[in-house]
């Protein structure tokens, strides 16, 4: 009798509900800037390939030594020469035009193709990140490092020509009218590969088929652009299929920018440079029809991105 009575308050013991110390949680909310900045943040060391193996890390570091390389070379043989008129902004975008294209292919699904792989994405969109932050988020965070292959090494070469030539100051005074177009310019380039490359390495379900798609784009637009051209029967239609090339856009672009249209033997003969002002020449399109082309890429790139990620279930 005594142990079919202790058996239940045993069995109640055992089920017993005890505090272990959780408590509200009080202390300040940051809200939706936090959310995104410190998503930017981490999705930018990502796009370097920080916070994977040394592995990943090589080919955004190798590409980001060729970016600076033809800076380094025009401030290197501004000084041996002692001749500033050696560095020259617009030549730079032609220069490394294939190398940012290269970068926007290998690291845009590091960015924002990785999070969907591994299943990351929903557990981001579980908590309080809407789906567009998560957008802007991915946006921001590859510009920036668009920015840093960009507008970095056009600085090195601002401040390189300054400090080679024979009155510092004087040059500076008379040329710091130049950073508008570089700052200007390099953030347009910036958005216009990140934005493209997001875009359409947010439709691919693994990273690789993703880096071949945006490097297709860059590689087979050309061909299709020149293949149109020989289809066009009348030259004056034909020069338009320059805007068709992402190459001769970013060069055109530049070019309006420094108005080197007018002065194409200016332009150094370095990484095929004179040969891209060359083309571009030859069609001679206004200027503003490549910032166009620029502005509607960008523009025709975010509402995929918003099209891609206007639901949860991706």
């Amino acid at each position: 009798m005594m142990d079919t009575i202790a058996t239940p308050t045993a069995e109640r013991a055992a089920g017993t509900i005890y505090d272990l110390g959780y408590q509200h949680y009080d202390g300040p909310r940051y809200g939706r800037f936090h959310v995104i900045r410190t998503l930017a943040s981490y999705s930018f060391a990502a796009a370097f390939g920080r916070g994977r193996g040394s592995r990943a890390q090589m080919l955004p570091a190798v590409i980001t030594v060729l970016v600076f390389l033809p800076a380094v070379i025009q401030v290197g043989m501004a000084s041996a020469l002692g001749n500033p008129a050696v560095i020259t902004y617009p030549a730079y975008m032609s220069m490394v035009m294939f190398f940012l294209a290269l970068f926007a292919a290998a690291q845009s699904p590091e960015v924002i193709v990785a999070d969907r792989q591994y299943g990351v994405l929903s557990l981001y969109l579980s908590r309080s990140l809407h789906k567009m932050d998560y957008v802007i988020a991915k946006i921001i965070a590859f510009t920036g490092a668009m920015l840093v292959l960009t507008l970095t090494p056009q600085l090195m070469l601002f401040v390189g020509k300054v400090f080679v030539s024979a009155d510092p100051w004087g040059t500076f005074t008379s040329t710091w009218k130049d950073l508008g177009p570089i700052f200007g310019g390099t953030f347009l380039a910036a958005c216009y590969m990140s934005f493209v490359g997001l875009a359409l390495a947010s439709f691919a379900a693994r990273r690789a088929y993703a880096s071949a798609t945006v490097m297709g784009f860059f590689v087979l637009s050309p061909a299709v652009a020149s293949i149109v051209r020989i289809m066009i029967q009348t030259e004056e239609n034909r020069r338009y299929t320059a805007l068709g090339n992402p190459f001769f856009v970013m060069t055109g672009f530049a070019n309006w920018l420094w108005d080197v249209q007018k002065n194409i033997k200016d332009v150094p003969n370095q990484f095929g440079a004179r040969g891209f002002a060359r083309s571009v020449a030859r069609a001679q399109l206004p200027g503003h029809d490549y910032l166009w082309v620029i502005l509607g890429s960008c523009a025709v790139a975010l509402v995929l991105l918003a099209l891609r990620y206007r639901k949860v279930e991706v």
